[in-house]
């Protein structure tokens, strides 16, 4: 091996231990809190090709049944940079037994945040039919964050869910084209959900609530890829559900403990699970330049139903209901399809294109200021360049067009809250990739 492919191969194994730090540091939502962007290279299609193609590395994020395919040792790293806008227009809030939040019309600044989500790859040719892969993402993440005199801020303010999945994959490979592969998902989860919370007594007046958890949970994966023809590919993948059980702190701010019915800090607990996924998808070559792609998802939100934390004591001694809170979710599964095409131009680039569809799993009734989720729809252009025989780079870009979503809170205590939500995502993803 040349010295410098040696560089670039310590450098890409540094470049993991960092994202792999990074990968707690932020991330973003599709719809429900899905993180789907793993690759810059899939980005360029909107996922389509996510169950079919071995182009590099990165593609194997979605099936572990496409590391067979791949004829050698490779590497991918990448960064994708998402810019969601997310804002509150037409806003009608009314004042509740224990609040003060009146408000007619107006509305709110951005409540998303930017957020950088790196993932790593790797597969490693054991013999000519087995081979090693390892996928190390982001796969759930949500950030939002709203001003502290919000009128909704009874209901939420800042939320956040920060995930780390990796993924070890054994593949195999028959004869006829067929690989399969499977693994372990080792999955850490951490969330934070902040509030108001009003006085129970006397003036109406209020404090501020940060609640903390975080858990690592276990889950598997199986999924294969057929070569029907020398053209032809099928692709199928399941990713199981992942169990957590979120260990952490209640805390308030000295407000929300000077109050006349003083609030105080407590363990907490709460369980949660991500959902389950099923992929299937279909990659032809038209020609020697020409692929066309198509996959489609069906994502099982029915997991996330409700919230419950426990505390290891009364939050509120003026409540004796206050040893545990609930906040509901109720969501359903979602579909989300992607139709594509990649161009092979010449010997040195390629070029790509897709359209999505990505449903929401949330109904109006539902849905909450925490994620005023909506249907959406992706157009995605990207491309690549063969720097040299085994190194390339991808640079992927998405706009996603999301629909107006609805949110209508009601409480006789809290008051009520109701906002039309009108959002957009402006997403770029930059990928590295090496074959040794």
């Amino acid at each position: 091996m040349s010295k410098l492919k040696m560089s670039c191969l310590w450098g890409a194994a540094s470049g993991t231990a960092i994202l792999c730090a990074l990968a707690t540091i932020g991330t973003a939502h599709a719809s429900g809190f899905q993180v789907r962007e793993t690759s810059g290279t899939l980005q360029g299609s909107s996922f389509a090709g996510m169950s079919t193609l071995t182009t590099d590395a990165s593609t194997m994020s979605y099936n572990p049944g496409s590391v067979g395919q791949y004829t050698e040792t490779t590497y991918s790293a990448g960064v994708t940079v998402i810019r969601p806008v997310a804002k509150a227009t037409n806003t009608v809030a009314t004042d509740g037994a224990r609040t003060t939040i009146a408000q007619t019309g107006g509305g709110y600044k951005d409540m998303a945040e930017d957020a950088a989500v790196p993932n790593a790859h790797a597969v490693w040719k054991l013999n000519e039919q087995i081979n090693l892969g390892v996928s190390i993402t982001a796969p759930w993440g949500l950030v939002t964050d709203n001003d502290s005199d919000f009128a909704g801020r009874f209901f939420g303010t800042t939320s956040k869910i920060k995930t780390v999945n990796i993924k070890p994959v054994m593949a195999y490979r028959f004869d006829n084209g067929l690989s399969i592969g499977a693994g372990p998902q080792i999955q850490r989860f951490e969330a934070r959900l902040d509030k108001a919370v009003p006085s129970l007594a006397g003036a109406k007046t209020e404090g501020n609530s940060s609640l903390k958890g975080d858990d690592i949970g276990y889950g598997w994966t199986a999924g294969l890829n057929w070569e029907l023809t020398d053209a032809t590919r099928l692709g199928l993948s399941y990713n199981s559900e992942v169990d957590h059980k979120l260990e952490g702190k209640i805390k308030f701010d000295s407000a929300a403990k000077g109050l006349l019915t003083p609030y105080t800090d407590r363990n907490a607990s709460a369980k949660i699970t991500t959902p389950e996924a099923i992929a299937f998808g279909m990659s032809h070559d038209i020609d020697d330049q020409w692929t066309i792609m198509g996959d489609v998802q069906w994502t099982n939100w029915n997991s996330v139903s409700e919230l419950v934390f426990n505390y290891d004591g009364l939050i509120n001694s003026n409540l004796s209901t206050s040893g545990s809170t609930t906040e509901y979710y109720n969501w359903g599964s979602s579909w989300f399809g992607a139709l594509g095409a990649r161009y092979q131009h010449d010997e040195n680039w390629a070029f790509t294109g897709g359209i999505a569809y990505d449903e929401t799993p949330i109904k109006t009734r539902n849905r909450n200021v925490r994620l005023p989720d909506s249907d959406r729809y992706w157009v995605s252009f990207g491309t690549t360049y063969k720097v040299a025989d085994w190194v390339d780079v991808n640079l992927g870009y998405t706009h996603i067009f999301a629909k107006s979503a609805r949110v209508d809170h009601t409480s006789a205590a809290l008051g009520n809250y109701a906002a039309d939500y009108d959002a957009k995502v402006d997403i770029i993803a930059l990928q590295a990739n090496f074959k040794f």
